[in-house]
């Protein structure tokens, strides 16, 4: 075809044809595309190019191409913007500091210019284009087959092992995926069952360090709406929903946030959270565009910051207020413990005034930024900064700040918040999704949180809950409605109810079952087959009957009372 498509079309197809491949003359009718089909499709392609859905005809609808075609002379979108790929801030960074560290595990170094070596060649080996997975831990090799895919224009899908097989394998489904590039031994029972999951998708073992080949000082542009990564968050129809961030997103996060940090070579940004968290981008691409290094944080070095910090000279430590409480507990965040630290980032739930006092009197000359952002928004959109010697705002929770430039915010009618601009996506996979999670108000799109908020008199934002039935558990995005629906079909159709217990340093998820008894065992057991491992209740629990509201709607409020009373009881 003359005109090659764009990939938000290509997305718009997969989501609108599940499970196809798009071929430029195959006709849409091959897919099992019927009249309904074609008025969603016809919908989400309008809403997406601005194009009237009276102007779609039989025509546009012979093919692929044609659909294509259609929607690139009708469409009322600028020209194409073109930005600097994610890669290239990795590239030119190993351009200008070859023999700076980039990854350090434990004793051993790899400098940027053998990372970039290393992972061109592997680059090669992984083939050009489409979507790839990454399969493996945090170390010196997943971050080679990371970048590797970059490299060859690819999007990159991180998976972790820690994930059930099925819930992988569902990923890389919606994801499109063609091939996973996985670090660690096939033969492992662990990795074996990932893989197997996975069905005949082509893989690539890139435990071996490949052979140094030539890497490109710099990368041709792409154009911004192209997809850098996926990351899968929870869904509240009891599947994982995908995020495609874009190297217009990230580019204008990594172009607003990192110059107010002034870190170069010779700092050393701690990787204390898995890649399919999107902290981890800040952690990664932090180091990674400034020529920085990346020290992987194990979960039990993550509980000892100061000696984790001080043993290898840390100076950025990005984390969850949850595990600032973890370390305060085990008794790892004593004042004046993190001296050398100059930037505490810590974001993923709502910041306790008490967390930040303890973490500001470790680290006494840290700056401290507080920051809000769902994954839609590209890492953060918000941040409270307090530098050494500013006072700690007064309440009980931190004010989540003032917006990043690159993000518009505004509160609806009922006090969500709203965001816009160019770190936002542009849509999930699931294109009815999209259509409920965007309004158009005053002629520009808005991504609704989810979130309630308010503004104070000072101009900061204060975050204030959520307005539907999603969770944070240890800086995870929990929708309570995908353990519902996991737990129900595991218990033959039961009615079950998920809460979460405790505050947000010690949240836990409980499920409550409607019957006169329950195996909790065997129910985790089964959950765990298919709900990641922070998403599998702590506890499960029979109820006789499930108490209704006044509005004859549940009365989870009641069912957390249970759990305080069986609380007090014990106690």
């Amino acid at each position: 075809m003359t005109v090659p498509w764009d990939s938000t079309f290509e997305q718009i197809l997969r989501a609108q044809l599940p499970g196809a491949e798009p071929a430029a003359d195959t006709p849409l009718t091959h897919y099992g595309l019927d009249s309904m089909g074609m008025l969603r499709l016809g919908r989400t392609l309008g809403q997406r190019y601005g194009i009237d859905l009276r102007s779609f005809d039989e025509r546009a609808f012979r093919s692929v191409e044609a659909l294509w075609a259609f929607v690139d002379r009708h469409a009322s979108h600028p020209p194409v913007e073109l930005v600097r790929p994610l890669i290239d801030w990795f590239a030119r960074s190993a351009v200008a500091h070859p023999d700076a560290a980039c990854v350090i595990e434990g004793d051993r170094t790899t400098t940027y210019a053998e990372m970039a070596a290393q992972a061109s060649a592997l680059a090669a080996t992984i083939g050009d284009g489409g979507v790839v997975a990454v399969l493996g831990e945090r170390e010196a090799a997943t971050y080679r087959a990371y970048l590797a895919a970059l490299y060859a224009g690819a999007a990159v899908v991180p998976l972790s092992l820690d994930f059930p097989p099925a819930r992988n394998a569902e990923i890389a489904r919606q994801a499109g995926v063609r091939c996973v590039v996985h670090t660690d031994e096939r033969a492992n029972p662990v990795v074996a069952a990932q893989l197997a999951a996975m069905g005949e998708l082509r893989t690539v073992d890139a435990r071996a360090t490949p052979e140094p080949g030539p890497h490109r000082a710099a990368v041709p542009e792409v154009p911004a709406d192209q997809v850098a990564y996926f990351i899968f968050t929870s869904g509240s129809t009891g599947g994982p929903k995908g995020v495609g961030i874009t190297h217009g997103n990230v580019h204008a996060f990594l172009t607003q946030a990192m110059p107010a940090f002034a870190v170069g070579p010779g700092d050393i940004f701690s990787q204390c959270h898995g890649l399919t968290f999107d902290f981890s981008v800040f952690e990664m691409w932090g180091a990674w565009s400034t020529g920085a290094a990346l020290l992987p944080v194990s979960r039990l070095q993550a509980l000892d910051p100061a000696d984790t910090a001080n043993r290898y000279g840390v100076t950025v430590w990005a984390c969850t207020p949850s595990l600032l409480d973890s370390a305060a507990s085990a008794g790892h965040l004593a004042p004046g413990s993190l001296p050398r630290l100059r930037h505490l980032v810590i974001g993923g739930e709502p910041l306790p005034r008490g967390t930040v006092e303890a973490a500001r009197a470790a680290a006494p000359l840290a700056i401290v930024d507080n920051v809000y952002g769902p994954t839609e928004a590209t890492i953060w959109a918000t941040t409270h900064r307090m530098a050494p010697g500013d006072a700690v705002p007064d309440g009980r929770i931190l004010p989540i700040g003032t917006p990043a430039p690159t993000v518009r915010v505004r509160l609806g009618a009922d006090g969500e918040l709203l965001l816009g601009g160019p770190q936002v996506f542009h849509g999930y996979l699931d294109a009815a999704l999209t259509a409920a999670k965007f309004t158009h108000e005053d002629g520009a799109d808005w991504y609704r949180t989810g979130d309630l908020a308010e503004w104070d008199e000072a101009g900061l934002l204060h975050h204030l809950g959520r307005i539907d039935g999603q969770v944070k558990v240890r800086g995870y995005r929990v929708e309570l409605g995908e353990i519902e629906t996991v737990a129900a079909g595991v218990l033959g159709g039961a009615r079950v109810a998920a809460v979460r217990s405790g505050d947000a340093g010690r949240a836990e998820l409980v499920l409550f079952v409607e019957a006169s008894a329950v195996d909790e065992s065997a129910v985790r057991r089964e959950l765990a087959k298919t709900l990641p491992y922070y998403m599998v209740p702590r506890r499960v629990f029979a109820v006789a009957s499930f108490r209704l509201t006044a509005h004859a709607k549940l009365d989870r409020n009641h069912l957390v009372s249970l759990l305080d009373d069986a609380a007090a009881v014990s106690a």
